[in-house]
C-alpha cells in the first residue's frame, strides 16, 4: 500500500514537472525598465476577471482599440475549482493598468496546460480583482489616511480603479451574500459600493494571505 503511494506521488509530480517544462520560460531582468513616460508605477499582484471563454484582453495600449497582444482565459482545475491569472501590476494610467507577465502559480494546471502570456501589456481595471485581507479601506494611499471601511472579513473587489507603488484602489459592493459592509466615510463610488486603498492585495484562491500591521 505504502509503495503504491510513493509510485502515485511521484508520477503525479513528474507529471507536474512536466507541465512546467513545457511551458515558455520568461527572461529574467536583473534591473527591469521602468513605466513608459506618464505611467504612474505600481507594484502589486491582482487576478484577471474576465469570465468570457477567451479571457482577458492583454492589449498594446491602455484602449479598447488597441491590438490584442495575448489572452488569459480561467480554467477549472482537477477539484473543479475555477482558477484565474495571477498579474503582476507594474503601473496604472486612467484606469488602465500595465502588467509584466501572467501565471497560473501554485494550482494544478489541465491537460493541455494553458499558455501563459510573458512580457508587458495593458489590461483595464474594470476586469481586474483582489482579495482585501483583513477588510481595511482608507481614503488615500496612506497608512495614516482616513479609515472608510473597517471589516471583520475580507473584502472582493469588482474592480480596481488607481495605483500608486504598493497601493491600490478598488470598487466593492456594500452588500453581498456573505458580508454587508457599514463605511465610516462616504466614497464616490455607484449607489451601493464602497471605493477605498488598501496595500494588502491577497491573489491566493485557495486560502487567506498572511498580512502584518499596514
Amino acid at each position: 500500500m505504502i509503495e503504491a503511494k510513493l509510485a502515485l506521488a511521484a508520477s503525479a509530480l513528474a507529471t507536474l514537472v512536466a507541465v512546467a517544462l513545457a511551458l515558455p520560460t520568461p527572461v529574467a531582468s536583473a534591473d527591469p525598465a521602468p513605466p513608459p513616460p506618464g505611467v504612474t508605477a505600481c507594484d502589486f499582484p491582482a487576478l484577471a476577471n474576465d469570465k468570457t471563454p477567451a479571457g482577458l484582453n492583454i492589449r498594446a495600449a491602455p484602449s479598447t482599440a488597441a491590438a490584442i497582444l495575448g489572452r488569459v482565459p480561467m480554467f477549472e482545475d482537477a477539484d473543479h475549482e475555477t482558477i484565474a491569472a495571477d498579474l503582476h501590476v507594474i503601473g496604472v494610467s486612467h484606469g488602465w493598468f500595465l502588467i509584466e507577465g501572467a501565471q497560473y502559480s501554485g494550482y494544478g494546471y489541465p491537460q493541455p496546460a494553458p499558455t501563459l502570456y510573458h512580457g508587458r501589456g495593458w489590461v483595464s481595471g474594470r476586469l481586474l480583482t483582489t482579495d482585501v485581507q483583513q477588510g481595511l479601506l482608507l481614503a488615500a494611499p496612506d497608512q495614516h489616511a482616513a479609515v472608510v471601511i473597517d471589516a471583520e472579513d475580507e473584502i472582493n473587489a469588482t474592480a480596481i480603479l488607481d495605483c500608486k507603488g504598493s497601493w491600490f484602489r478598488i470598487e466593492a459592493p456594500l452588500s453581498t451574500t456573505s458580508q454587508h459592509l457599514t463605511p465610516k466615510l462616504p466614497s464616490d463610488g455607484p449607489p451601493g459600493t464602497v471605493r477605498g486603498w488598501s496595500n494588502r492585495s491577497c491573489t491566493n484562491q485557495r486560502t487567506t494571505c498572511d498580512y502584518g500591521g499596514m
